[in-house]
Formats: structure tokens, sequence, C-alpha cells
């Protein structure tokens, strides 16, 4: 049947197609504080992408599966080209990053 993406990753469609917060969590079932968690991982594989961590580093970090880390990559990839398109988004949500020294 092939891979299909989780729940997680479906809630971070709909919010980077607009979706807000309550809007997702009515659709999926779910309460918007799960949704909100869900959201804050992404943040944290971002921010890890935006640092040069390798997959498998972002893994142990986050605590979450490889298979999931990949799966947010891909959407960062498809929706975040560009370092600076990623900065905004991360600003957006309340993500201030600095570079490491």
């Amino acid at each position: 049947m092939g891979r299909t993406l989780t729940h997680k990753t479906i809630v971070v469609e709909m919010a980077l197609s607009g979706m807000s917060t309550q809007q997702i969590a009515r659709r999926i079932f779910h309460t918007p504080e799960a949704v909100d968690q869900y959201l804050r991982l992404f943040d944290r594989v971002l921010v890890l992408r935006y640092f040069g961590l390798p997959p498998k580093l972002m893994r142990q970090v986050t605590g979450h599966t490889l298979a999931l880390i990949e799966e947010h990559l891909a959407l960062a990839e498809r929706h975040f080209p560009t370092n600076n398109a990623l900065v905004e988004y991360l600003a957006n949500r309340g993500v201030e990053l600095e570079k490491a020294q």
C-alpha cells in the first residue's frame, strides 16, 4: 500500500495552508493543545534544519522517530526552499533565531 503521512504531518500541512489551531482541532477531532504540540515539533525541526543538524541527530534531540523527522524535513523543503523563507516563517511563529557563535 505504501507509506502514508502521519496525522502530525497532516496537521502541519493544514496550518501551512492557513488554517488556525481551532479549525484544525475541530476538523481532526483533537484538542487545540495537541495541535499546538504538533506545530511546536515542526518548529523545532525547522530550527534544527536551520542550524544544519543531520536528521539522525534531530531524532535524538526531539525524541521522535526518524520517519517523522524526515516527513517534516520534506515539508520544509517544499514550503521553505530558502533560509529566508524559513526564518520568516519561524519569526511569524514567535521563534527568534540567533546565529551560533
